[in-house]
């Protein structure tokens, strides 16, 4: 039995072009080589622009134009190596693309798909309304983006789930952190309370935040209370906001809201919640 396997296996290898294995080997070696060194050149050059530039939104537009120019290099390299070795091997790429020339006319309606996501892609990326890192809504869903190509943009929720979204079904974008954001804030206090002193707490309460060590690197400008803002069912309504660097308006809202918990505790200004009396029949 171990004769007929030892034979059996010489005579595969005597068929072998040995000569043709090599060059194979040495291509693989090469697209390999020439994939790391594309993605290492890149990654080098882009990533040096990026460290010298201030501006945090021109960072973002940069970083994602280093993601796609590392996808259309991949794909060049893919294609070249996987054409020469497919050539070596002895498959005839002529009849190949002219088939898929054909073919490539018989489909051109699905293409249409194709070539919208691309064209898209590119306006999105030429104009930067999404680069990696924004928190964006589009399409009915919100999220961070975590990667943008010229076909499609992925985002991934708060929750952890990632969505893949067509470039091409995008209509509407929702930019959460493009320039500066705002914590809005609204907030509600009894009828009985004085509104003026309630007012002259908030601007107080902000500019405390504004000046903390911890969140002044968050923090643009003053914060703006707006005023009495409606009269609620068992509340009166008092909007504010505070303008902040982006991705930071849900952190300086949570800070703010603590504050001024604790802050309407020690005062003993009122915070309605909603009640209900029940009486006892008799």
């Amino acid at each position: 039995m171990e004769k007929v396997v030892n034979g059996a296996i010489l005579a595969f290898l005597n068929k072998i072009d040995m000569g043709l294995l090599l060059k194979i080997i040495v291509e693989l070696f090469l697209f390999f080589a020439a994939l790391k060194f594309a993605n290492i050149i890149i990654n080098k050059i882009m990533k040096r622009i990026i460290l010298k530039l201030e501006d945090l939104e021109t960072q973002k537009q940069y970083n994602t134009l280093r993601l796609i120019l590392l996808s259309i290099m991949d794909t060049v390299i893919f294609l070249f190596f996987g054409t020469n070795i497919l050539e070596d091997i002895g498959i005839d790429m002529k009849p190949i693309l002219a088939t898929a020339g054909v073919f490539g006319v018989a489909v051109g309606f699905g293409a249409q798909r194709f070539v919208q996501d691309v064209i898209a892609g590119l306006n999105i990326l030429l104009t930067g309304q999404i680069r990696v890192g924004d928190v964006v809504k589009v399409q009915g869903v919100a999220g961070t983006v975590e990667r943008v190509t010229l076909t499609m943009i992925m985002l991934r929720s708060y929750e952890g789930c990632v969505h893949y979204v067509r470039n091409g079904l995008i209509d509407i974008v929702t930019n959460q952190t493009r320039g500066f954001s705002y914590s809005v804030l609204d907030i509600s206090v009894a009828y009985k309370e004085n509104i003026s002193n309630v007012m002259n707490i908030l601007k107080q309460t902000g500019d405390e935040l504004k000046n903390d060590a911890n969140f002044q690197h968050m923090v643009l400008d003053d914060i703006e209370v707006l005023g009495l803002d409606s009269f609620d069912d068992s509340s009166i309504l008092i909007k504010c906001r505070i303008k902040t660097y982006p991705q930071f308006q849900w952190v300086i809202k949570r800070e703010f809201n603590l504050r001024i918990k604790e802050k309407f505790d020690n005062l003993g200004i009122e915070i309605p919640f909603p009640q209900i009396v029940v009486n006892k029949p008799e």
